[in-house]
């Protein structure tokens, strides 16, 4: 899909955005942590909870 001209990168098709511009380093490294959080607190959770909402465990019995 992507061709290189001259260092450029040139893309086939009809797109309405020519180029889209990289984002800043913060922004990269505020995504990646709101994601780790979001993945972590994902994990915490099911170790809580996963074996009530699994029907192993009653909700009450922890």
């Amino acid at each position: 899909m992507a061709q290189s001209a001259g260092g450029k990168t040139t893309w086939k098709g009809n797109h309405p955005v020519g180029q889209i511009a990289a984002a800043r380093p913060f922004y990269r490294f505020a995504a990646t942590g709101l994601g780790a959080a979001m993945w972590f607190f994902l994990f915490y959770r099911a170790k809580k909870d996963g074996p009530a909402l699994l029907g192993w465990k009653h909700p009450w019995d922890h």
